[in-house]
């Protein structure tokens, strides 16, 4: 009986080592996620300097187009009266 514990427990050792994964593999893998997140961090950070720059280019064009519409209401005034 004893000798089928230790061939179960011997069985049951390689069976976890074939299986699991050893702290240096989990290292490797945490430091995979992470350059993964990283990349993924760095995506995210360019698309909002991205819309941050079409921001800034929409006020512009709406102050220029404001800008616009009043010079041309105050000449047809000028022109008007």
């Amino acid at each position: 009986m004893d000798n089928d514990v230790a061939e179960h427990f011997k069985q049951l050792r390689e069976e976890m080592h074939a299986t699991y994964a050893t702290k240096v593999e989990l290292m490797a893998f945490r430091e995979e996620v992470a350059i993964q997140f990283g990349k993924v961090h760095v995506e995210i950070a360019q698309v909002h300097v991205r819309v941050a720059e079409l921001e800034v280019r929409l006020v512009k064009w709406f102050i220029a187009t404001v800008i616009a519409n009043a010079s041309v209401t105050f000449a047809m005034v000028r022109f008007l009266h």
